[in-house]
C-alpha cells in the first residue's frame, strides 16, 4: 500500500481467507496505512449466498440489499468496520490472498481503446480480461461467470484479473506469491 508504482492515493484493497472467515480492507481505511485493525472480518457462509440471492432488479435496491448481505456477514459489527464493496470479488477467487489496486501503468492500459487487445498480446491466457462493466453486483456477477469459465478451461483460477477502466486483481495462497506477480 505504500509503493506509488501500485497504489494511487491510498486506493485498492487486500484480503486474506481461510474455509470460515475472510479479512478485507475495510472502507475508508488507507492501505499504505492499514494494521490489524483496519480489516473487517466477515463469515464465509453468508458471503456464499449472495452469488444464489434474487435481488431487486431495481439498480438501486439491489445494491442497497446486497450491502446489507454484505454488512450481516461481519463477525464483529460492533467494530463499525465496513467492508469494502469488492468483498464479494475476493471472495470468488479460490486463491487465500487477493490484492486489488490500481498501479498508473495498469490504469493506462485499461482505459486504452485497445485494452482487450493489449492485454491478451501481453499476458496471454494467464491473465483473464473483463470488459467495462458497472461497478457493484453486476460486475460480481460477470466477473463470477468468468471465473467459471476460466476455471472450466483450465482447471484453476487466473493469478490475475485486470478489470478495463478499473484495475488489477492478483490471487495467490502466500503474500510471496504475490509480490512475485507483480515483480514479474
Amino acid at each position: 500500500g505504500q509503493q506509488k508504482e501500485y497504489v494511487i492515493a491510498g486506493g485498492g484493497n487486500t484480503s486474506y481467507k481461510d474455509e470460515k472467515l475472510l479479512w478485507i480492507k475495510a472502507s475508508g481505511v488507507n492501505l499504505g496505512a492499514i494494521d490489524e485493525n483496519g480489516f473487517c472480518v466477515l463469515d464465509r457462509e453468508k458471503l456464499n449466498e449472495i452469488p444464489n440471492t434474487t435481488f431487486s432488479p431495481d439498480v438501486v435496491k439491489r445494491e442497497e440489499e446486497v450491502k446489507t448481505l454484505l454488512m450481516n456477514s461481519r463477525i464483529h459489527p460492533d467494530s463499525g468496520l465496513r467492508p469494502s464493496v469488492e468483498t464479494s470479488l475476493h471472495n470468488l477467487f479460490e486463491a487465500r490472498f487477493v490484492v486489488h489496486t490500481h498501479p498508473t501503468l495498469v490504469n493506462g492500459l485499461m482505459c486504452s481503446n485497445l485494452a482487450e487487445e493489449k492485454t491478451q498480446k501481453l499476458f496471454g491466457e494467464e491473465t483473464l480480461y473483463i470488459p467495462y462493466i458497472d461497478p457493484g453486483y453486476i460486475l460480481f456477477s460477470f466477473v463470477n461467470k468468468k471465473l467459471k469459465e476460466y476455471r472450466e478451461n483450465f482447471g484453476n483460477d487466473p493469478k490475475i484479473v485486470m478489470i478495463q477502466n478499473h484495475g488489477l486483481f492478483v490471487a495467490a495462497d502466500s503474500a510471496d506469491e504475490i509480490k512475485g506477480i507483480h515483480a514479474g
